[in-house]
């Protein structure tokens, strides 16, 4: 038999091992493994024999194959106290769910790919297809004779480490916020659809390791109807701070879709004025201009030179999807004009608004149907388009990437139910 340097979990698991007088000490069960320094490195077995379970370390540890003939030698075998290492590859991977980074997806872990790097054995892949499940059972061959025989393509299953997330094996040292390092590095629309597809545990902790901004970012994206259930089961500290993080017409929309219990919880933990507003847009009728309206918004006074605006957008450092428009109003807030911030930057810093901005102003009534602001904002290219209220005052915006997401991709989604 050769020595194995790079092997399948599953070609091991349940072979005999062997100590240095060539005497059988029982089958290996599982492998622990520390997570600190990247892959998964190997630091203690578990072995099963006929006086029991125990768990021990060797000086030497490896392991020789022929075909499906594997058996393990060792040198220097001792117990170990069991509190010490906490993850087992098959107990804590093996069948479990873990979210493949690029893929942007959650996937079964079949097999794991352990290769010797160093002098340490260290998981360098996840094996997610069906083959693997072929060779964990014996029927590897079977497998494949019946993809051959039905034309299917056995296509490359490995992962490497480097590209996955593992929602169990977490350094329970690490910081709150470090232990899904690689997921919190997605887009919020990527990482929302692997939270839906989550169960509920495995959400609730991976939704409580984000950042604040993340974690907004991410509820924006989920479907309304696990966006109560995320909100429900999150700490009343962290919702909080996930809800400061949002804007109110985001928050409006989740609450319509909760209990009227927590609504009033949540409203009453916001500050009053903050849920004023979003009490004012859970008024709105469906399919009215004001229910899809963001209150935030960037306006300045007409007599605003392009230096103070610039110093104030500095200051507040609104959302990108806001600050497209400039909307230039009187002491009445009433709107006179608007600046893009194209031009704004592009202007001399020492002119006022009221000379570089464009008066022809389209906008919209808060009561009008959303019909009519999505015919203005496509006949005219627009990204946002302003909201006034009966006595024509700026109140908000409707942003043309809500009204795709809050309106258009949900009749889109019906149609396509009918059709199908």
């Amino acid at each position: 038999m050769k020595k194995l340097s790079s092997f399948f979990l599953s070609k091991i698991l349940h072979k005999k091992i062997y100590n240095e007088s060539n005497e059988l000490v029982g089958r290996l069960k599982d492998i622990y493994v520390a997570t600190d320094l990247g892959m998964p490195r190997a630091i203690a077995y578990q072995i099963r024999s006929s006086l029991g379970i125990y768990n021990c370390e060797f000086k030497n540890i490896n392991f020789y194959g022929d075909g499906d003939q594997v058996i393990i030698k060792v040198e220097g075998m001792r117990d170990i106290m069991l509190q010490k290492y906490s993850y087992l590859l098959s107990k804590h991977l093996l069948d479990k769910q873990i979210v493949d980074i690029n893929g942007k997806k959650l996937v079964r872990v079949n097999d794991l790919r352990i290769t010797e790097m160093a002098g340490e054995y260290r998981v360098v892949a996840v094996d997610t297809g069906i083959l693997a499940l072929g060779r964990r059972f014996g029927i590897e061959n079977f497998v494949k004779n019946c993809c051959r025989k039905f034309h299917k393509k056995l296509e490359d299953s490995l992962i490497v480490w480097d590209n996955v997330q593992s929602l169990e094996m977490i350094d329970k040292n690490l910081q709150l916020s470090v232990p899904y390092e690689k997921l919190s590095k997605l887009h919020p629309a990527d990482l929302a659809d692997i939270l839906e597809d989550m169960d509920i545990n495995y959400r609730k902790k991976v939704f409580e390791s984000l950042n604040d901004d993340l974690a907004a970012d991410t509820l924006e994206e989920i479907e309304p109807n696990l966006q109560f259930d995320i909100l429900k089961n999150l700490s009343q500290v962290k919702r909080n701070e996930v809800l400061n993080n949002m804007p109110n017409d985001e928050i409006a929309d989740i609450l319509e879709e909760t209990d009227r219990d927590m609504a009033y919880e949540i409203l009453s933990d916001m500050k009053k004025k903050d849920a004023d507003e979003v009490r004012s847009l859970m008024d709105y009728e469906d399919e009215t201009v004001g229910s899809i309206m963001n209150k935030d918004f960037i306006s300045f006074n007409i007599n605003l030179t392009v230096q103070e605006a610039v110093n104030i957008l500095k200051d507040i450092k609104p959302d990108e999807e806001v600050c497209h428009y400039i909307y230039v109003t009187d002491f009445d807030s009433q709107i006179q004009g608007v600046v893009s911030l194209k031009d704004l930057l592009l202007a001399d810093l020492n002119s006022k608004l009221k000379d570089i901005m464009f008066c022809e102003v389209e906008q919209v009534n808060h009561k009008k149907n959303i019909n009519e602001a999505i015919d203005l904002c496509i006949k005219y290219n627009l990204l946002s388009i302003p909201v006034v209220d009966d006595d024509k005052k700026l109140c908000g915006i409707v942003i043309m990437n809500d009204i795709v997401e809050d309106v258009l991709a949900p009749n889109w989604k019906k149609k396509l139910k009918k059709a199908i």
